[in-house]
């Protein structure tokens, strides 16, 4: 397309004689007449000092004799207009009318075919009752049908992918809200997204009509209005939850109190107020704006994450807002960059809100990772098979006085003489033995499918919830493993050591006793006091595995043992006495 200057209307004309439509549509700017007055388009119009009232622009068109069908886009003209060619009526929205009473206000973008025809006497009838601001606000432009048409096309085109972008980026942003409610930046930032969403399909090209066809014209001022009014409030509050130590509590009270109020007025009042208190609003928009301006490059110089993003953004978003305020109040002929202004702002601001998820999720993966190493940690004070038997998937989750009742084997190991060991050896000495000594027979629980519920100094307790086969089983391995150990310690010259171990099974109690501030898991049963007996009696017969009666009768595989009758014995605590075997190697 040719970079040839556009010709601009003068005195009422607009001479296209010699225009090489090849060279792209022309906008109607320059100099139009109106009421026989000159007036420059695109322009604010007022009506003997008032914007209320009616009128006819009206310019002359010179074509070229050879030009093809032309067609005209008209933009939104406040707030009625009926457009005529040659004394014709081709289009016209809402009611013109010299009177309030009579006047009905529309805003629809149209393209409307012209007459073929060398000259062309164009008029457009307005009238304004309702709008403080009236008159043609953005160019028309004239040009071949296919070109006004596919950019009619472009553009709303252009505002429906904006509309489904920010939608669906404030949809995100609200339901990632629902999902991790700590921190209410997102979903104010999505509240704002939505409500900039909507409002771009009331501006401009207004698609929002093509959707609602029938919808009133005060049903789209108000939108725009309501929104814009909302906006500041959600904006207001994602900048005070982004960064909640440099925010001016008072800027956050006023933007909530003159934007809630405005849209109230918009909603409720007429819609003259609504209009008629543009200007302070938009005054108070930007003060807010510089506010937030300040309030982000403090969060630069601190070094806030994302904060680089956020002061761009938000730079290049109040330029264009200046700029179109600008373009409405003093009718310069600039393009509306408003549009690329939000989406530019909203883009820098999803980074900055996605790094802020971002670091959440990095911290929740740590805490995870910390909360998963505690854990781990923690199972080896208490062992994860109490917490399953407590129905419970996490130490934090175990109360005080939780329980559980099951059918257990209990196993009882002490080694032998070990205070006469102890000393022979420093503390440091007698504290890595019994780690040492630990360390290889506590597994050997483990693979039996046991646990060990706790260390007692010389000594473990170990509970085999499945079967006592297990428990016995692991006791002949832990006879096969001593003997291998006793030979290491006499090649290194120590004296060798012997244990007795007790295995009784029956009901128990596996739960929490203590205090709020200091609980332990424990089993309370008449099973654990003849467990720990029977341990003791190694040292009457001079033994080292001994098994209850009632053990050997529960073997699902007595022939894979072999046991021998020791005693009948009346322990301590019981008053029925109990058959006592030794376990033989098989």
């Amino acid at each position: 397309m040719s970079s040839a200057p556009r010709p601009r209307a003068a005195d009422g004309t607009l001479d296209l004689r010699s225009w090489n439509w090849s060279d792209g549509t022309v906008a109607l700017d320059g100099r139009w007449n109106f009421d026989d007055k000159p007036l420059t388009v695109p322009s604010g119009l007022t009506f003997g000092g008032s914007p209320y009232g009616s009128g006819t622009y009206s310019l002359r068109l010179l074509l070229p004799a050879s030009s093809s069908t032309l067609a005209l886009r008209l933009p939104i003209i406040g707030t009625a207009f009926e457009l005529s060619a040659n004394g014709q009526v081709l289009a016209q929205e809402g009611v013109v009318s010299p009177t309030p009473e009579g006047a009905v206000p529309s805003y629809r973008p149209q393209v409307v075919l012209l007459p073929k025809a060398n000259e062309i006497d164009l008029r457009i009838r307005v009238s304004n009752w309702h709008d403080a601001f009236a008159g043609i606000y953005f160019s028309p432009t004239l040009g071949p049908w296919t070109q006004v048409q596919a950019q009619r096309d472009r553009a709303a085109l252009w505002e429906a992918l904006m509309f489904g972008g920010i939608f669906l980026l404030g949809l995100y942003f609200c339901g990632s809200f629902v999902f991790r409610a700590q921190n209410r930046a997102p979903l104010w930032f999505g509240l704002f997204c939505l409500l900039i969403a909507i409002r771009s399909t009331l501006y401009s090209e207004v698609i929002f009509l093509d959707a609602f066809p029938g919808a009133s014209w005060f049903v789209v001022i108000r939108g725009v209005y309501v929104t814009m009014s909302l906006a500041l409030v959600t904006f207001a509050a994602f900048l005070d939850r982004l960064y909640p130590e440099l925010s001016w509590k008072p800027a956050l009270f006023a933007a909530t109190a003159v934007g809630g109020l405005y849209a109230a007025i918009n909603l409720l009042a007429p819609v003259s107020w609504t209009t008629g208190l543009l200007v302070p609003f938009q005054i108070f928009l930007l003060a807010y704006g510089v506010y937030a301006m300040v309030t982000v490059v403090r969060a630069v110089s601190r070094r806030e994450s994302g904060a680089w993003l956020f002061v761009s953004g938000l730079g290049v978003f109040l330029v264009t807002v200046v700029l179109d305020i600008g373009k409405n109040h003093f009718f310069g002929n600039i393009p509306s960059l408003v549009n690329l202004g939000t989406l530019a702002f909203l883009m820098a601001e999803a980074l900055v809100v996605a790094r802020l998820f971002a670091r959440a999720f990095a911290a929740a993966e740590r805490f995870s990772a910390d909360v998963q190493k505690i854990n781990t940690s923690l199972e080896r004070f208490i062992p994860r098979e109490v917490l399953a038997f407590l129905g419970k998937k996490s130490i934090t989750e175990i109360d005080l006085g939780d329980f559980s009742e099951r059918q257990m084997t209990v196993f009882f190991l002490d080694i032998r003489d070990f205070t006469t060991l102890s000393e022979s050896m420093t503390p440091n000495e007698t504290f890595r033995f019994l780690n040492s000594f630990l360390e290889k027979f506590g597994p050997i629980v483990r693979d039996h499918r046991g646990f060990i519920d706790k260390y007692m100094g010389d000594g473990i307790m170990a509970l085999f919830p499945y079967s006592p086969d297990d428990a016995v089983a692991a006791a002949l391995t832990m006879r096969r493993a001593l003997k291998a150990y006793n030979e290491g310690r006499a090649r290194g010259g120590y004296a060798a050591i012997r244990f007795g171990i007790g295995i009784h099974m029956g009901p128990l109690m596996l739960g929490t006793i203590g205090e709020n501030r200091r609980m332990d898991s424990t089993v309370i049963s008449d099973t654990v006091n003849a467990a720990s007996r029977l341990e003791g009696l190694n040292k009457k017969y001079t033994t080292d595995i001994l098994v209850s009666g009632p053990t050997v009768q529960a073997l699902a595989h007595r022939d894979s043992f072999s046991t021998k009758f020791v005693a009948l014995e009346t322990v301590k605590g019981r008053i029925k006495p109990i058959e006592v075997f030794l376990v033989l190697e098989s």
